[in-house]
């Protein structure tokens, strides 16, 4: 007995130590981490970084990002406008986002050097700074600032709408992707699959499903970004943003979504079900049909093409061949035989002499004149 008295009064000395808020407090994002100190040193921008200011927001990167922070700010513009809309207030009202050109300086830019490398941007919250850098530790390609930015911010956003309150962690990653859009398309085969597999996870069991490194393939995370638009959608937003309300004032999110939607959190749940398999149980009907259409076209294709090759085996013998391609040297054809020459008529001296003779026949002779010889000279009388 006194054994278990000694044991209740050590639990209960340690239940009062102990802050009430450490055992539901639900773990932050993997690229949120928390700094609860707001007034932690942020370092100082590195020499030589550029500045730019765009409504509020202060870019501040290496020289080598700047074309790519200049084409990615309408996208983080539109996102900010979407989160304020989603979320029924304005927020990122101001805002630094720090660029690196390569993802060792990463850590030389935010509050904390223990920060996961895996991470395209790193959200600090209470800081109101965003963290990014140009490449990637788990890829070769460059990073989409216009997705990465994107998605950090909106964890800041839904901090900033809870006034960093607590907030489930499949809340702040399903927020981010869907704002962000990214890996959209591979979110719908998980979900798709999901779906038709019917192994789709419960809203409890979200959070043991998103893993800390690269979570956007997996089916928790997708379900994490499609329950954030079901919930953000215009038919509940006014619901959604009154949950944020009573979780701001210290109530636990998924009990105040419960109580501004006045159902259980389980006929919400049961609800999202239902839309998931009307947005993604007809694509297998959908995609047969395309599949019987292709399949039909392809064989009137092929029936076109037997015919055509078949009219042409059938065509007259009179038709020339082509003629194969040899290397041996062919005869020559035979050359059509050339015209004799005209021969020349070569008229004789005696037929000239005589036709001379006929002209002289034709003209009367000429008449002697009478001549006259005087000393040795003859003159003609006129």
């Amino acid at each position: 007995m006194r054994a278990w008295s000694r044991a209740f009064v050590l639990a209960s000395v340690a239940a009062w130590l102990v802050p009430a808020d450490a055992f539901a407090a639900p773990p932050r994002p993997h690229d949120a981490p928390a700094v609860a100190d707001p007034r932690a040193d942020v370092p100082a921008r590195p020499t030589g970084y550029l500045e730019l200011q765009e409504a509020g927001l202060t870019f501040a990167y290496h020289p080598s990002a700047h074309e790519r922070v200049r084409a990615a700010i309408p996208a983080v513009l539109r996102a900010r406008k979407a989160m304020s809309e989603l979320l029924g207030r304005d927020v990122l009202g101001a805002v630094e986002i720090r660029v690196a050109a390569v993802p060792e300086e990463v850590r030389s830019l935010g509050p904390m050097e223990d920060v996961p490398g895996y991470a395209p941007a790193l959200a600090f919250s209470k800081q109101r700074l965003v963290v990014t850098s140009l490449g990637s530790h788990r890829s070769l390609e460059p990073t989409d600032l216009g997705v990465a930015l994107p998605h950090a911010l909106a964890h800041v956003a839904l901090d900033e709408a809870l006034d960093h309150k607590p907030a489930p962690l499949w809340l702040h990653e399903g927020f981010a992707a869907h704002v962000a859009g990214e890996a959209s398309a591979i979110r719908a085969q998980a979900l798709l699959l999901g779906t038709l597999q019917r192994r789709l996870h419960g809203i409890a069991a979200l959070e043991a499903g998103l893993p800390a490194d690269a979570p956007e393939t997996s089916l928790a995370y997708a379900q994490a970004a499609d329950l954030a638009r079901f919930l953000t959608d215009k038919p509940r937003r006014s619901a959604f943003v009154g949950a944020l309300d009573r979780a701001r004032s210290g109530e636990p999110f998924e009990q105040a979504l419960a109580a501004a939607h006045e159902v259980p959190l389980a006929q919400i749940e049961l609800a999202w079900r239902e839309d998931l398999a009307r947005r993604y149980g007809f694509l297998p009907v959908f995609l047969a049909g395309i599949g019987i259409w292709a399949l039909g076209a392809l064989v009137l294709f092929a029936r076109r093409v037997f015919e055509r090759r078949r009219a042409g085996t059938q065509a007259p013998a009179s038709r020339k061949e082509p003629r194969a391609l040899t290397t041996e040297p062919q005869s020559r054809p035979p050359s059509r035989p050339r015209p004799a020459p005209a021969p020349l008529i070569i008229e004789r001296l005696d037929d000239i002499e005589g036709e001379r003779e006929d002209i002289g026949k034709t003209f009367p002779p000429e008449a002697e004149v009478p001549k006259v010889e005087h000393d040795g000279d003859w003159y003609t009388l006129h």
